[in-house]
């Protein structure tokens, strides 16, 4: 007469919305983060001299009214 152990409960289901929308989150955050930092490269690339041209005006050297060179 052999017992017969009692059957295990089956888990309950996972319920994986929740780390799927942090994950969505996080890549959300992720893609904000480098495109600002693309725009802050692109800003500090705009102010280069990429020209070797230069400045063709005639500098002013003389007094001006309140004795001060400009």
């Amino acid at each position: 007469m052999g017992l017969k152990a009692p059957a295990m409960p089956s888990p309950p289901p996972v319920d994986t919305s929740v780390q799927d929308k942090m994950d969505a989150s996080e890549a959300k955050l992720a893609a904000e983060k480098k495109k600002a930092i693309g725009l802050r490269k692109k800003g500090m690339g705009g102010t280069i001299l990429t020209s070797g041209e230069g400045v063709t005006e005639e500098v002013q050297t003389g007094k001006s009214v309140l004795g001060t060179y400009t």
